[in-house]
């Protein structure tokens, strides 16, 4: 009898802790938590070749210009120009499955169509925005914020396609 009860105390006790929740890392904060799933594949970043070349625009008053590079069909470089003196290049880059953009990977493509390429942030106080194309000679930087979008209208300076 007593082996009888220890039998369904060790049987008991098993599986309460095989049921229990693991602990929360706190270290970890919402943004990480999301599980992003691409809807492209490696060679979707193909589909914005029109993005190749320079365009100039006006952000929060000032004029900006930045140059787009492809190095392969996977590597975009972005270069910005402000006030004639050019910054540090961001790249777009594919990486375990994921395209990737900022420094240190700091937004994830979430999707990629001829038209139009999405980032969202995977760091808190970023938000997300959308590089959407109107035609051939320009584009809309859209900044995704609370409040409504910010529209920011990028045109051609290089006269590729002119």
């Amino acid at each position: 009898m007593l082996r009888s009860l220890l039998f369904i105390f060790l049987v008991v006790l098993l599986g309460a802790c095989a049921n229990q929740l693991p602990v929360a890392n706190p270290e970890v904060t919402a943004v990480q938590q999301e599980t992003y799933h691409a809807q492209y594949d490696r060679s979707a970043l193909k589909s914005l070749q029109w993005l190749a070349g320079e365009w100039k625009g006006k952000d929060a008053g000032r004029i900006v210009t930045q140059s787009f590079l492809f190095h392969t069909d996977h590597i975009l470089e972005i270069t910005p120009t402000e006030a004639g003196n050019q910054k540090a290049s961001q790249f777009v880059i594919w990486k375990d499955g994921h395209y990737y953009f900022g420094q240190n990977r700091q937004w994830i493509v979430t999707w990629i169509s001829e038209k139009n390429i999405r980032f969202d942030p995977l760091n808190s106080g970023l938000k997300p925005m959308t590089w959407s194309r109107v035609n051939e000679n320009e584009w809309h930087l859209l900044r995704h914020n609370d409040e409504g979008d910010e529209v920011i209208t990028m045109e051609r300076t290089d006269g590729i396609n002119s």
